[in-house]
């Protein structure tokens, strides 16, 4: 079965997972596109195997939503001859209308998806945004199928029109390798923490992430409770300042990088995480990776009732109501002065990011193409 996946930014873990589940896969990807928050894209050098990367140059390389391909789709197209198209992002990206498009022109019998993460409704008014609402709606009109990141994802669509049928709900996939419980008595020690109770955050610092909230539960809090944050972000300054006027700033502790391989072991550090994400007008939380990669790590998870954190964290975890600092500051509590739920949640966690989240790109993304490609056309607008 031949595919064609493309991207601005670079999915290279994907990419390979695809590959190994037995596709003929062809990947158009940006040279480089800046993501913001979400960092820097840029693709290696062109190969043709395990499967076909080509790379093309894109305009404007920020915002990303707004980049289109300069060279390289029909090209793609012609080498792919694929039976399925796969644009791996929002049908309201620039590029998505771009590719989807031409792969319509050109390969009119292959079947057109998106791979989509976005879970609220948005009017796309105001300044270029009617830019993205008119290729979120040219491409929703000729999608054949969806792979979405999680069941709000999903339902978004479907009130979009896209038929329940042909939308198949496909989590991220964590590396239950590289996230496993170790020994970090050593690095509590060396942060001070090693006789605290460390409620802990790793991500951006930003304001959707609604680390002001976590400051502020644990600011009430017995000395014992200790606040580690890792992570940095355009909200970094203003957040420790809140920190240090709350009088907690010796409680607190930042560290603003770590490498990928040493987050298990900060995450390790930390007594429960916390994901108090917050929505904004344009965004509610449409995944929280951490709270599996934390649950593979044993640690128990708290997380707000904003966007897809409730689905994620189902019966593992403690879940209270987004921006109430009250509940926050009960649900820590409640799991710092009960070890045996802390134990209790660390196993249900491990249990089900085990079987839910670490094998979604090997097992279920493969078998969801599989059937999208297999389906009938669907009745495509103009």
């Amino acid at each position: 079965m031949r595919l064609l996946l493309s991207s601005v930014s670079a999915p290279m873990t994907e990419c390979r997972a695809i590959a190994a589940a037995g596709f003929e896969l062809t990947a158009l990807v940006a040279r480089y596109c800046d993501c913001g928050d979400f960092g820097i894209a840029s693709a290696p050098v062109d190969f043709d195997s395990p499967f076909r990367l080509r790379s093309a140059p894109v305009f404007p390389t920020r915002p990303y939503p707004y980049s289109r391909f300069l060279s390289g789709v029909a090209e793609a197209i012609a080498l792919s001859e694929p039976d399925g198209v796969l644009y791996w992002g929002e049908p309201s990206e620039l590029a998505a209308a771009q590719v989807l498009g031409a792969a319509k022109r050109l390969q009119p019998e292959a079947r057109l998806g998106a791979f989509v993460f976005e879970n609220i409704d948005r009017q796309w008014r105001g300044k270029l945004s009617w830019l993205r609402g008119r290729a979120e709606r040219r491409v929703l009109s000729d999608l054949d199928f969806a792979i979405c990141a999680t069941c709000t994802a999903r339902d978004r669509l479907m009130r979009l029109g896209v038929p329940g049928d042909r939308c198949h709900v496909v989590y991220p996939q964590v590396d239950a390798e590289l996230f496993r419980p170790v020994g970090a008595r050593e690095l509590r020690s060396e942060l001070g923490l090693a006789d605290r109770i460390v409620v802990g955050f790793c991500g951006r610092l930003v304001q959707e992430k609604g680390i002001d909230l976590l400051i502020d539960a644990v600011a009430e809090l017995p000395d014992q409770y200790a606040l580690l944050l890792v992570g940095g972000g355009r909200e970094e300054g203003a957040l420790l300042a809140r920190a240090a006027e709350s009088g907690m700033a010796g409680r607190v502790r930042h560290v603003d990088h770590v490498t990928r391989d040493e987050v298990p072991e900060y995450v390790c550090a930390m007594d429960m995480l916390v994901l108090p994400s917050r929505p904004v007008p344009q965004w509610q939380e449409q995944y929280g990776r951490v709270l599996p990669e934390a649950m593979l790590c044993g640690v128990p998870v708290i997380g707000s009732s904003s966007g897809a954190i409730p689905e994620v964290i189902g019966e593992a975890g403690l879940v209270f109501e987004q921006e109430n600092v009250s509940a926050l500051r009960e649900a820590i509590l409640r799991l710092g002065s009960d070890r045996s739920l802390r134990r209790e949640l660390a196993e249900a966690g491990r249990e089900r990011a085990r079987t839910t989240f670490s094998t979604t790109y090997s097992e279920q993304l493969p078998a969801a193409l599989r059937s999208s490609v297999e389906m009938p056309l669907r009745r495509r607008g103009n």
